[in-house]
């Protein structure tokens, strides 16, 4: 084999090889590029001949381009007769300038860019060029022979190393690999794309010549230098960045999630607390039962005596001052109405004034959070971030398609981009036919000056459309796909940038593909940008615009869309146009829950006996009386909401109604179920007389009725106003709004139960007292029952009433008892276990019902979009930027600190599955040294005043500007007095073919400056963008949000210790406002519950007189009743939100109602000790079950709502109350005081 080897390589070297190089200089120049000269021959002296300038200028362009062409292979340095070479004078010069282009690209990393130059360098210039190169000649018309086409062999090791080495180098613009602008329209950018795509006449219309790149494998017959990591640097030349060298980045710095302690899935210690506070209170309360037990055995007595209870002294205070209230109320029955029509009809003026709103911003967003203050800081500073509108096209009808080897989505077929530019052009039309608002009027316009024409042209667009350019209305089937395919990997490149000075994402341009195979995409996009305003009236005409889009993407769906397409849209103002039309519609499920709950009262109020007394047991009219109270409470409360200045929201007039209905129904029902006690009763009270005038048995009813519920419908009422005072106090917008809207509605409902219900039970009583019909109170019988006329009057229980008596016996036996302590301590402690493993957050779909088209535009965005939202790091003024220490701290080049801005922000993108920064941020400052280093190629001036020129102005007035280096790295970056010369400059810069550095597309909006007197430029506040990833779920966005700030907290940290200055970097993106309150939902929720749960303890033990053992109780229970709805909530996949933070702050509230009337009926029984429980659920349970839990139960419509919003957190939330509530205050609360009673026996 050895001997074949040996024998090729003679006759290779015999045949095909004639000397050392194989061409030399340039011969002719073909199609505008100068083709080099067929040459055999030995190399030459490339100095040979040469004046002294030009000597100079040729040594000075191979020490900077091709170092190894001037030592031996010692590193000796050549004589200058004995520099050899294949290359002369011209080819030097040549060479020198197309590597200019490199330099911009590639020169941030110089190891990278000496290894791309020296392959140019060993083709073009190598004394053994002819080991590695063939050429194919062919002869010109005028007879010329001259080199068409070349053949390089380069060994693999180098392609592989060099393109290794670059492929880290990044475009500050964009945060791309740099190299992706030198891959033209190969789908993967390696390393033969690279090299290929250098010499590829066809596609690249830079290269002079053809060359065709072979990989090679063997060393001797190939190009086989070293080609250095990017981690080791030439002699002179300083090292790469990390940010374009991730091999030199710092390490142990890296983001790690901690791993989360589980028991079979389960938090471990939410497992252990669970599990252990079963033990405990299981093991207590078998130990209370055996000590009852042992009590219950001992006490042999069965005598029945009279206990007088011991009632305090503040419960009797408030005992008589609510027996003055409901004395007054029932003799002034008229004049109590009245006054009340009063206030309602003041609180007219409130209602007419108040503010009803669905912005989304003032529903989630706190405007004291640090979120809102940097939105209102970044909207001062930048102006507000733009308006999206947006169009999604899904091509479910066409399949993909293949070309050659490459297989392309339905996304690529042609049909698909001719629908997309008719769809792109019928909106840039919208207002054209009718003189409306145009797309050129209201569109994010960078490039448009001040006071310019607006024109179309300037508006942003992102499409793939701009890939096609002008060709866009006639599609090349031909060459569309090349076309696009060199735009994917450089939509920054000249030929793919739009006339408004940029180019389109290619994440934003398509959608609906897997990984980062955008050639399988389904989806097209179009995107406008629109300019925002802060003031409503600057607004009008943009408002207008997006109208008209709407509708006119409502009209393409539904009259002229192919079938093949799915489309969703949306502008920025449909999901607050959405949130009003759902509320407005969700009225009618609500109104019909509403209705059932009105029915069940009118039917359940009235204790009636018999169809012959019907009209007159019932109660038709104090239930509806009772229910207008509700409304006017309600009604007074919005009136309330609207003198203090209050925003409300449809989420809180949707719901507060329920809260209040249930709260104030059960006191009617209390308050008519004593009443009829009382009433039935009397001769068992000393101080009644039997010869009470008629009027005055009516005030001894109801003081003795209000002497009885008073109390407890005062502790209960000014527990609940307290939660909702103190909930008043949360972080969230929508809380503050529920709670304020809450407390004023529970504190005109008290007052008005306390009077006006009282007023029309006491003109009720007097109808019923003279056997008049309900409702028709003209008519009246003289004898109530004619078929009984003795027993008529006779007081009649209910079904409910007389069923507590053995539910009360049944549930209090001991063996009961304990079953019952057993089972709600497993539920209490089965559902500590299961409360860490609540989600926290809440979906904008659950606010919309799935038909609607913006439910399915954020299903789009969540499904199809492949980048996420950008991300601002903005830098607040203090900074010297003429200071290279402070340049470092923030630019990501060479030089620049491992802790820099725009390094941190690149080291958090490598690692996006966890920070969620999908690439490294822009660097304004990073560009301006490159835009100042290019040598006669972007910054240019007018020689006759010195102002600006853009540096595509070919006019004489215009010359390139001599800028000022620094002392700083032998001159690598401007002067501290040329950064502030030039800065303006840049920023006023479009990016060009032979400038893409320029500043004004990327960066004018993004830097403010403020020049002084003589022009020089102090750079303020600036921002750097980066992307998020692809976010689509509530835990996606809050873990984007949480490293944001994290990101920016170390960069502060950064610019402290390396420079002593307090500058603050924060991050912005247009969500962070939404979710900023999730990073603290925990501890805010639990805050919030505490403080009323706090609030609730103190009120209780105040108003019961101190009695700490019905307040013990109570309070037990109502944690218990809230953490077992936090256990519902993950059984029932109910996030934890304001919404449910809200609920849960109601939770509260309902099981205090649930208790707090047992607890007093408790207190005050005159039963015997270890009956006082059964007493008070005789007198009470029925009023619990009737009037709590069944007013209640119509919530069930709400399963029905148009949104999931309503039935996850309202429907789900509220009837797990209900049920919870009734279970604790019924079965457990009763138990439990039974155990406490027992023990101070």
């Amino acid at each position: 084999m050895t001997l074949g080897v040996v024998i090729l390589t003679i006759l290779y070297l015999c045949c095909g090889v004639y000397g050392k190089c194989v061409m030399r200089s340039e011969c002719i120049e073909i199609g505008g590029f100068p083709k080099p000269c067929p040459y055999y021959g030995d190399p030459l002296p490339v100095l040979r001949g040469l004046s002294q300038n030009e000597t100079q200028e040729v040594l000075r362009i191979i020490e900077g381009r091709c170092p190894h062409l001037l030592t031996d292979e010692e590193g000796n340095v050549l004589p200058e007769d004995e520099i050899l070479t294949c290359c002369d004078k011209t080819q030097l010069n040549n060479m020198h300038a197309s590597l200019l282009l490199a330099d911009g690209v590639l020169g941030r990393c110089p190891t990278c860019l000496r290894n791309f130059a020296r392959q140019i360098c060993e083709m073009n210039c190598s004394p053994d060029q002819a080991r590695f190169v063939n050429v194919t000649e062919e002869i010109a018309p005028d007879g010329t022979a001259y080199v068409n086409e070349i053949n390089y062999r380069v060994f693999n090791d180098f392609m592989i190393d060099a393109h290794q080495s670059c492929s880290g180098v990044l475009v500050p613009q964009t945060g791309l690999p740099a190299i992706n602008l030198m891959c033209g329209n190969a789908p993967v950018c390696d390393a033969d794309a690279w090299f290929g795509f250098t010499g590829d006449t066809q596609n690249n219309p830079l290269a002079p010549v053809q060359v065709n790149f072979h990989r090679w494998p063997t060393p001797h017959d190939s190009m086989n230098v070293r080609a250095p990591p990017c981690n080791e640097s030439f002699e002179g030349d300083l090292p790469c960045s990390c940010v374009d060298c991730r091999i030199t980045c710092p390490t142990g710095n890296e983001p790690v999630i901690q791993e989360r302690c589980t028991v079979f899935s389960i938090n471990c210690i939410g497992f252990s607390v669970g599990l252990v506070l079963f033990v405990i209170t299981v093991v207590i309360f078998i130990i209370i039962a055996r000590i009852e037990f042992v009590k219950l055995s001992k006490n042999v007595s069965n005598q029945e005596v009279i206990i007088i209870p011991r009632v305090k002294g503040l419960t009797k205070f408030f005992q008589w001052i609510f027996s003055l209230v409901g004395g007054f109320s029932a003799r002034n029955p008229v004049l109590i109405i009245m006054m009340t029509s009063w206030v309602i009809f003041s609180m007219l003026f409130g209602v007419l004034n108040l503010n009803i709103s669905s912005n989304p911003l003032e529903l989630w967003s706190a405007p004291e959070s640090r979120s809102r203050h940097e939105l209102n800081y970044f909207n001062s500073r930048f102006g507000p971030f733009y308006r999206a509108a947006q169009v999604y096209l899904q091509f479910r009808g066409l399949d993909p398609f293949q070309v050659g080897n490459i297989t392309y989505g339905p996304a690529f077929r042609i049909e698909a981009l001719r629908e997309l530019v008719t769809l792109e052009n019928a909106i840039k039309d919208i207002g054209r036919d009718n003189g409306g608002v145009t797309l050129e009027q209201v569109c994010y316009a960078p490039l448009r000056r001040p006071g310019t024409e607006q024109s179309l042209d300037q508006c942003v667009s992102m499409s793939a459309t701009v890939y096609l350019g002008d060709d866009k209305n006639n599609i090349n089937n031909e060459t569309y796909l090349n076309t696009i395919q060199n735009c994917l990997n450089n939509y920054l490149s000249f030929n793919c940038m739009a006339s408004w000075g940029g180019g389109a994402e290619p994440e934003i341009a398509f959608g609906g593909f897997d990984g980062d195979n955008i050639l399988s995409a389904d989806t097209l996009l179009i995107n406008f940008p629109i300019t925002n305003f802060l003031l409503e009236e600057d607004l009008r005409p943009v408002l207008e615009w997006e109208q008209k889009f709407i509708d006119l993407l409502h009209d393409y769906e539904d009259n002229w869309k192919p079938d093949f397409i799915h489309v969703a849209f949306g502008a920025e103002r449909s999901i607050e146009d959405e949130i009003q039309r759902v509320s407005q519609a969700e009225a009618i499920p609500i109104s019909i829950s509403y209705i059932l709950m009105f029915v069940y009262v009118i039917l359940a109020l009235g204790n009636i006996r018999k169809c012959r007394t019907l009209l007159i047991d019932s109660k038709v009219t104090v239930a509806v009386g009772s229910l207008l109270v509700v409304i006017a409470a309600i009604f007074c409360a919005l009136g309330m909401m609207g003198y203090i200045g209050y925003t409300l929201t449809l989420l809180a007039l949707n719901v507060i109604p329920f809260f209040i209905l249930s709260v104030g129904i059960d006191n009617v029902f209390l308050m008519v179920n004593t009443l009829q006690e009382v009433d039935g009763n009397l001769k068992e009270y000393d101080d009644y007389k039997e010869d009470f005038s008629f009027e005055r048995k009516k005030r001894f009813v109801f003081e003795k009725m209000m002497y009885t519920v008073g109390p407890s419908m005062f502790v209960s009422s000014v527990t609940q106003i307290t939660c909702f005072a103190i909930g008043s106090l949360a972080n969230f917008p929508a809380v503050v709004t529920f709670a304020i809207f809450a407390s004023f509605s529970l504190g005109f409902l008290f007052v008005f139960q306390i009077t006006t219900v009282v007023a029309i039970l006491a003109l009720d009583y007097t109808r019923s007292s003279q056997n008049r019909l309900d409702v028709f109170c003209c008519v009246r019988k003289k004898i109530l029952d004619d078929d009984d006329p003795l027993t008529s009057n006779t007081p009649y229980q209910s079904v409910t009433s007389r069923l507590m008596v053995p539910y009360s016996r049944f549930l209090l036996d001991f063996r009961v008892k304990i079953v019952v302590a057993i089972i709600f301590m497993g539920m209490f402690c089965a559902s500590i276990i299961l409360i860490p493993q609540i989600e926290i957050g809440l979906d904008q779909e659950l606010a919309l019902p799935p038909d609607s088209y913006v439910y399915r535009y954020l299903q789009a965005v969540n499904e199809l979009l492949r980048l996420g939202p950008p991300v601002y790091f903005v830098l607040k003024s203090g900074l010297n930027f003429t200071d290279p220490v402070h340049q470092n701290t923030i630019c990501g080049g060479q030089l620049c600190n491992n802790d820099s801005l725009t390094t941190q922000i690149f080291l958090a993108s490598l690692h996006s599955e966890i920070t969620h920064i999908s690439r490294s941020s822009n660097s304004w400052i990073d560009d301006f040294f490159d835009w100042a280093s290019l040598p006669d190629s972007c910054c240019k001036f007018n020689n006759t005043d010195n102002s600006f020129c853009p540096s595509y102005d070919t006019s004489l007035e215009c010359s390139f500007c001599s800028i000022q280096r620094s002392d700083f790295a032998n001159g690598l970056r401007p002067a501290g007095e040329a950064f502030e010369k030039y800065i303006p400059f840049f920023l006023r810069d479009t990016p060009t073919e032979t400038c893409n550095k320029g500043g004004l597309a990327s960066y004018f909006s993004n830097v403010n400056y403020l020049r002084d007197s003589d022009g020089r430029a102090a750079v303020y506040d600036t921002n750097f963008m980066a992307y998020h990833v692809a976010l689509s779920t509530s835990k996606d966005y809050i873990t984007a949000v949480k490293y944001g700030y994290e990101v920016s907290e170390n960069i502060t940290a950064a610019i402290k210790k390396n420079t002593g200055l307090d500058v603050e970097v924060f991050p912005y993106s247009v969500f962070y406002v939404f979710y900023e309150q999730y990073l603290t939902m925990w501890k805010d929720t639990f805050a919030s519950v505490g403080f009323c749960l706090i609030g609730a303890f103190v009120i209780n033990l105040i108003a019961s007189g101190f009695n700490f053992l019905t307040t013990f109780a109570m309070m037990v229970t109502i944690i218990m009743v809230v953490v077992d709805m936090m256990g519902v909530m993950y059984i029932w996949n109910i996030p934890l939100n304001a919404v449910s933070c809200v609920n849960l702050i109601v939770s509260i509230g309902i099981a205090v109602e649930f208790c707090s009337h047992i607890a007093y009926a408790f207190a005050t029984s005159s039963s015997p000790p270890q009956e006082k429980v059964a007493d008070a659920l005789k007198r009470i349970g029925s009023t619990v079950i009737t009037g709590i839990t069944l007013t209640n139960i119509p919530i069930i419509v709400l399963a029905f709502s148009y949104t999931e919003i309503i039935e996850v957190f309202f429907f789900r939330m509220l009837f797990s109350l209900v049920i919870l509530g009734f279970l604790h205050g019924m079965v457990f609360f009763p138990v439990f005081l039974s155990y406490l009673n027992n023990l101070r026996l």
